[in-house]
């Protein structure tokens, strides 16, 4: 969740194109019209839908928009050409030419995050838990292995990201989005924890 004096800053950056209509209201205005958020009850932290601006990418021309709906944090992108909206995460992480990012949700209370690979308008290239989990055993539930941690854009195609066991980087993991089509995207290495 957003804090509102962050909120706030981030659209003062941009007040002929964002503003706050009341408390409830998140109002972006982009090249064809205006486009309107508004929360649903009930308003608390972990029930009902919110909206909060998060900023602007002036290279990618977007608005990154925050989008929580019960306990899941996650946004979306506005592009600001047309106003057309593209699912994302509550963080994303564009790639070094701007044509993939990588969008991070949470889903609060459960260990770990859900990352998904996206092409800049729309189509998903690849989406999975961020990290390593037990194999399914009969009568016995999943347990985090690992989780990953820091990713970075190694090239267009390749992310990369640290593999956090128990809070210690115990090696890398990379995911090769090159090979769409062929293949489906895997996670290379995986630590002795």
């Amino acid at each position: 969740m957003l804090y509102p004096e962050v909120e706030h800053e981030l659209i003062q950056q941009h007040p002929a194109k964002v503003s706050r209509v009341d408390a409830h209201t998140l109002e972006v205005k982009h090249a064809k019209g205006v486009e309107r958020f508004i929360d649903q009850p009930p308003h608390e932290a972990l029930a009902g839908t919110h909206w909060f601006y998060c900023g602007y990418s002036a290279t990618q021309k977007v608005h990154l928009i925050g989008h929580n709906v019960d306990s899941l944090f996650s946004g979306i992108i506005l592009r600001h050409s047309d106003g057309k909206t593209f699912k994302a995460g509550h963080t994303i992480l564009m790639s070094p030419k701007g044509k993939k990012f990588l969008a991070i949700e949470q889903q609060s209370g459960l260990d770990g995050e859900d990352w998904t690979v996206y092409k800049l308008y729309g189509k998903k290239l690849w989406q999975g838990y961020a990290g390593i989990l037990s194999t399914p055993v009969k009568n016995e539930p999943v347990m985090v292995m690992a989780q990953f941690v820091n990713p970075v854009w190694r090239d267009e195609d390749v992310l990369e990201a640290d593999i956090s066991c128990a809070d210690i980087i115990k090696g890398k993991a990379t995911l090769a989005i090159s090979n769409i089509g062929k293949a489906a995207p895997r996670w290379s290495s995986k630590p002795n924890c």
